[in-house]
């Protein structure tokens, strides 16, 4: 089932990564987009454009030169151009680290959650670290304490969230953090791009609360979607589908180069 503005929401999604923001640079180049933080080593970007696979050398060399020799990844983000650039990045030593689908809600929303045992909070700057903190342990399926250069590294990015369109909520049991959720707001819609829950607190539909309170409240609120982005071979993305987001509205595959420089 597609959203009942699909293509608009199509369009809207593509321009979130080829427009700057508080966080990221963006310059419009011959084949594409180049993207990148400033304040984050090794988030150099090429959003590849119109290229064939005759251009792929003049793009590459472009790019280190632009980027000033540093090392970048590129984001293919039609699978129709994919399939006729991926071989050739192929041949010239770039493999595929990964693809991302992004879903929209279709259909009502749920009932509100009822689970009393269960609070949800917004993120504050005074507890954003513990919300970092859970994200690192839910991401890595551990309850190790991450180490301080992987906080100052995570910190860098959801400080930038915080101060733009980052939306940050916190679901706890008896007190304690036990899952977190973000989204970026922006104008009428809205993206999920981290949920994840601590180990001793998984299979208890702690995810879930998480999920449907941003639902019904993205309803109240009057926000024409709701989408959420996961790797298509991951398992959550069954889930994802049996639970309303059906309607995809944006991919894009990443290549890194293993032998850069």
């Amino acid at each position: 089932m597609l959203h009942p503005e699909h293509d608009l929401l199509c369009a809207e999604v593509r321009s979130w990564y080829r427009t700057p923001s508080l966080a990221f640079q963006v310059t419009r180049a011959k084949y594409g987009f180049y993207r990148r933080n400033s304040k984050v080593e090794g988030s150099a970007r090429v959003i590849v454009g119109d290229a064939t696979p005759h251009d792929l050398a003049a793009l590459l060399a472009d790019a280190r030169e632009y980027f000033g020799g540093c090392e970048f990844d590129l984001w293919i983000d039609d699978q129709s151009k994919d399939a006729v650039l991926g071989p050739a990045l192929t041949a010239a030593g770039w493999a595929q680290s990964e693809s991302t689908i992004y879903l929209a809600h279709v259909g009502e929303a749920p009932d509100e959650p009822k689970n009393t045992s269960v609070t949800i909070e917004p993120i504050t700057a005074a507890t954003l670290r513990d919300f970092v903190v859970v994200k690192l342990q839910g991401f890595a399926n551990s309850e190790e304490q991450p180490t301080e250069a992987q906080l100052a590294q995570e910190m860098v990015l959801k400080e930038q969230d915080f101060r733009g369109p980052g939306r940050f909520l916190a679901a706890r049991v008896m007190g304690e953090m036990a899952a977190i959720l973000a989204f970026y707001e922006r104008n009428a819609d809205r993206l999920i791009f981290n949920l994840a829950t601590r180990v001793p607190f998984r299979m208890k539909g702690i995810a879930k609360i998480l999920r449907d309170f941003v639902l019904t409240d993205s309803r109240k609120k009057g926000c024409r979607s709701v989408i959420i982005n996961t790797n298509p071979d991951d398992t959550p993305i069954k889930w994802y589908r049996r639970i309303g987001f059906t309607d995809e509205v944006y991919w894009h595959r990443t290549y890194v180069n293993p032998n850069f420089g």
